[in-house]
C-alpha cells in the first residue's frame, strides 16, 4: 500500500508542476507581441502571437503612397510582426514544453485561426468610389403652375356643424 500511495503523490506533485509552468507559460505569452516597422519608417504594426492586430501607426510619410500601395504597405508589415510573434512565440515554448512544443503550436493555431498569406496577394480588383454628384437646386416650376400672390389664394372651406360626429368634432 505505501507504494501505491507514494505513486499517487508524486503523480499529484507532478501534475502541480505541469500547473505552475502553464500558468507561467499563459502568463508569458500573454504578455508577447511582435512588431516590425515598413522599410521606410511609415507604417508600424504591433500584433498578438494569434495574429490580431493590436496597434498600427502610420506616419505622415505613409499619405505618399496610393491607397492601394499604403494597403499592401500595411499587410506586408502585419505579415512581418506576425513572423516575429511566431517565432517569440515559439522562443517561449520549447524551453517550457520541450518535446511537445509542436503538439502546442498545432493547437494554438487551430484554436488562433491564424491564417495569413505569404506573399501579397495578386492585384485584386480595386475599389472605386462612385462618382461624386452635383448638387442642382431643383428647377423652377413651370408657368402654368407659378405661385399666387398671398392675396389671392384660396380661402378654406367654413368648418360645418354637420359632421359624422354630431357637431362636437374636435377638430374644428
Amino acid at each position: 500500500m505505501p507504494d501505491r500511495r507514494a505513486q499517487l503523490e508524486e503523480k499529484i506533485r507532478s501534475f502541480s508542476e505541469q500547473a505552475a509552468r502553464a500558468g507561467q507559460l499563459k502568463d508569458k505569452i500573454a504578455e508577447l507581441r511582435g512588431q516590425a516597422r515598413s522599410g521606410d519608417g511609415s507604417v508600424t504594426v504591433t500584433v498578438a502571437p494569434s495574429g490580431a492586430v493590436l496597434g498600427l501607426q502610420l506616419s505622415p510619410n505613409a499619405m505618399k503612397y496610393s491607397h492601394t500601395q499604403l494597403q499592401q504597405e500595411i499587410l506586408a508589415t502585419i505579415r512581418a510582426a506576425t513572423q516575429q510573434a511566431a517565432q517569440m512565440l515559439q522562443e517561449t515554448v520549447v524551453p517550457v514544453l520541450g518535446d511537445q512544443a509542436d503538439r502546442f503550436k498545432e493547437a494554438f493555431n487551430a484554436h488562433a485561426g491564424v491564417m495569413l498569406p505569404d506573399a501579397p496577394p495578386q492585384q485584386q480588383q480595386q475599389y472605386a468610389p462612385p462618382p461624386q454628384q452635383q448638387y442642382a437646386p431643383p428647377p423652377p416650376p413651370p408657368q402654368h403652375m407659378s405661385r399666387s400672390a398671398p392675396g389671392n389664394r384660396p380661402r378654406p372651406a367654413p368648418v360645418s356643424d354637420d359632421d359624422d360626429f354630431g357637431g362636437n368634432s374636435i377638430l374644428r
